[in-house]
């Protein structure tokens, strides 16, 4: 990871840290007559100018960029440039490395190089010198670190990327009101356990009392035997109750365990669903499942365990407060080996959560490779690739396996030493009281209530021990569960425009984006798609194409322009309205777990069966589907599973019919076919366009044909546009794709034959 340091003299420095930069480098722009307090940003390469492993720096401030080489702890200067002669920089690949590049009076220039993992950190500082370039110096300084997993309160490196802040600087108490917070329509249920709790602590704390009684007044004296009897049954009694109040707490904390964690799954679901594509793209789908439903059911098992908890803790209280009236002097024995048991347990905390945290990482680990290979069978069988497959999750369940050994087993040596420092607390209470008994000092009965009471004290403190453990868990967990249902949902308008009927009228103005916003995959892109209109979108692989429509769905906010829909731009629009008004048809559909019926009906939930068989008529489905023996009740598995792709193609057309939209967008929908269902497919797709704005992205440029226009991206750019034959007949971008995908059938063909 790169050092850096960013100071600012202009108000709201864009990054937080501010530590300073090589002290011979500060030394050498003080000689240059430069104020090393404005520095803005200082970024470390970790290469030398001949390549070999060394250190150069890349300063910037408000006027001017310098690269230094750092060497015998010297600095000497290798490049300055005015930040206003450069028009433009990038970031290169290379063989092994990569390099910044500048462009200074149309001339370019390369800075420096560095090691791959450092190319997205410079990449940063390319983009913002070529933003700098084009909107002037009020452009903000980039964090070129932004995008380092880090904890965002103590800036130490987090092994698991799914995490924002490590469990050093978890707040707890800020986690537990939050917890407090969302239980609180159970608040009825958590004051009646804390009554239960109380109840069960006064219960226990009466039959070593009685048993002081039975022994002093009872065996030993000479009173009526209805008084042993009465005795007894009390102890019988007492014993009943306990076993009632048991019941109740335990039926009282599992319905509140288990209904809490449940609405908390429901809630982190409906967050998810809010959440942008972009997050879905950073986190592995093994990993959420953990969250959701893995986390979520250990939290309320945890939640069980901080009932016994709370009550071991009432009891300790209680029962320490009875010991000490009961007799003080052997009360102070009690407490000799409680600090030992509490400083062990404390660096027995330190020491194991680094191994906690290696578990739960290891956890995610293999059900994110587990995720993987269900996912991709298919190709793991195609490849014959089973037992690479295998070797992978054994090494992942290996690690596990390491992980939970190292925690079990060090709790295994653990929990011996806290027993027989307890165990040794026992026999100084028996020394020391039967020496009291035998001065007679105390009575027989209130030595043996005392050990009973003694039992009840350290058998809850032993168990407090596994507090920090448990509470560590149950925070940390929490803290994850947090960090999701706090990542910021896509923004959407509190009062959109209401558009009673769109036409379709798309409009690209000045769109830049990327996926990370300092590499963009659309540049400036300026189109006009007219209502009705059916645009084709063609380009090499990489161009931007999938970007394209993945925008005008706002699956993704540009990163500047504006794209607009009826002249309206779709920010200002609400989600719901503009994904009513959009249909795809993708290259691989996706069909849901049900009937096929169920599955053309997704995007109109109450269509009705004639407007379902309406539309698979329309996508030249309704034959395949009445050969079925169940019809349109047959079921298919996840994905389409028993269907031909043809066959979930037409599915999903027929989905797209039935959805009525004004805006259709096709994303490669003949691409994966034979001849003769392309043929059906496209049928179907032509009574699907008529009377809607269509973009269809293809390869197979033939399906293009009786497209009103080709747009042609390269590099995320326009590179051309117009109809088709003009297109050709100009034989630009799009005859040459043309010419070559001819070649290519004719080297097909030759091959076949």
């Amino acid at each position: 990871m790169p050092d850096r340091v960013v100071r600012s003299a202009a108000p709201d420095p864009v990054v937080p840290d501010s530590s300073a930069p090589p002290q011979p480098i500060v030394d050498a722009l003080r000689n240059l007559g430069k104020d090393p307090s404005g520095i803005r940003l200082a970024l470390r390469s970790d290469l030398s100018p001949d390549g070999t492993f060394g250190e150069q720096w890349l300063v910037l401030d408000d006027a001017d960029l310098w690269v230094w080489e750092r060497s015998n702890g010297s600095a000497q200067l290798r490049y300055n440039y005015s930040l206003d002669a450069i028009r433009d920089a990038k970031v290169e690949r290379c063989v092994g490395n990569g390099l910044i590049q500048v462009a200074v009076d149309e001339e370019p220039r390369v800075l420096m190089h560095f090691s791959n993992e450092l190319i997205d950190q410079f990449g940063r500082v390319a983009f913002y010198l070529h933003e700098r370039a084009e909107e002037g110096p009020d452009t903000p300084v980039p964090d070129p670190d932004a995008d380092a997993h880090r904890c965002r309160v103590c800036r130490q490196p987090l092994l698991d990327r799914s995490i924002k802040v490590c469990p050093r600087c978890i707040q707890r108490g800020r986690l537990m009101r939050r917890l407090l917070g969302l239980a609180r329509p159970y608040r009825g249920r958590m004051v009646a356990i804390v009554a239960l709790l109380l109840a069960g602590v006064l219960v226990d704390l009466l039959p070593p009392y009685l048993t002081r009684v039975l022994i002093d007044d009872v065996l030993r004296g000479d009173p009526p035997r209805h008084m042993l009897v009465t005795l007894v049954g009390g102890l019988l009694v007492i014993q009943i109750v306990r076993v009632g109040i048991t019941l109740l707490t335990n039926w009282q904390t599992i319905n509140l365990s288990t209904r809490f964690t449940s609405s908390l799954r429901d809630a982190l679901f409906a967050h998810l669903k809010r959440l942008p594509i972009d997050y879905f793209d950073k986190n592995q789908i093994g990993r959420l499942m953990t969250r959701i439903n893995q986390d979520t059911g250990e939290l309320q098992g945890l939640i069980s365990q901080m009932t016994t908890f709370a009550l071991n803790i009432l009891l300790v209280v209680g029962i320490g407060a009875v010991l000490f009236s009961m007799a003080p002097s052997l009360g102070l024995y009690v407490l000799i080996p409680t600090p030992l048991v509490l400083a062990a347990a404390f660096f027995y905390y330190r020491y194991m959560r680094p191994h906690f945290e290696r578990f739960w990482i290891a956890r995610w680990r293999l059900n994110a490779t587990l995720n993987t290979f269900l996912s991709g069978v298919r190709v793991v069988k195609a490849f014959a690739q089973e037992e690479q497959e295998q070797d992978r999750y054994h090494r992942r369940n290996h690690q596990m396996l390491a992980s939970r050994l190292q925690v079990d087993l060090a709790w295994s040596r653990f929990f011996p030493l806290v027993s027989f420092a307890f165990n040794a607390g026992g026999l100084i209470i028996w020394y020391a009281g039967g020496s009291a008994v035998l001065d007679d000092r105390i009575t027989l009965g209130t030595l043996m209530a005392f050990l009973s009471y003694l039992g009840m004290f350290y058998g809850p403190m032993s168990n407090l021990t596994h507090i920090s453990q448990t509470l560590n868990q149950f925070l940390t967990i929490s803290q994850r569960m947090f960090e999701m249902l706090d990542e910021e949902p896509q923004t959407d308008q509190a009062n959109p425009v209401r558009v009673p009927q769109v036409k379709g009228h798309i409009t690209f103005e000045n769109v830049t984006f990327g996926y990370d916003p300092y590499f963009p995959v659309i540049r400036d892109l300026n189109l006009d798609i007219k209502p009705g209109e059916m645009i084709g979108v063609v380009g090499p692989s990489g161009a931007g194409k999938t970007t394209l429509v993945n925008l005008i769905c706002r699956f993704y906010d540009t990163t500047r322009g504006t794209i607009r829909i009826d002249g309206v731009d779709i920010r200002e629009l609400s989600m719901e309205e503009i994904r009513r008004q959009i249909g795809m048809v993708l290259q691989t559909p996706f069909l849901f777990q049900g009937t096929l019926a169920e599955n053309i009906a997704y995007g109109k939930p109450d269509a009705t069966r004639e407007e379902i068989i309406r539309a698979a008529k329309a996508a030249n489905a309704h034959d395949f589907i009445t050969r079925l023996p169940e019809g349109y009740d047959t079921i298919v598995g996840e994905g389409g599973t028993g269907l031909s792709g043809g066959e979930r193609q037409r599915i999903s057309i027929a989905r797209a019919i039935l959805h009525d939209p004004r805006i259709l967008i096709l994303d490669e929908a003949t691409s994966s076919v034979d001849t003769e269902t392309e043929r059906q497919i496209q049928e179907a797709l032509e009574t699907l366009v008529k009377g809607r704005t269509t973009i269809a992205i293809a390869h197979r440029l033939s399906t293009l044909y009786n497209a009103d226009r080709i747009v042609v991206l390269n590099h995320g750019r326009l590179e051309e546009e117009g109809p088709p034959r003009e297109l050709l007949d100009n034989k630009g971008a799009f005859y040459n794709l043309v010419q070559l995908q001819t070649q290519l059938a004719r080297i097909d063909g030759v091959a076949a034959l």
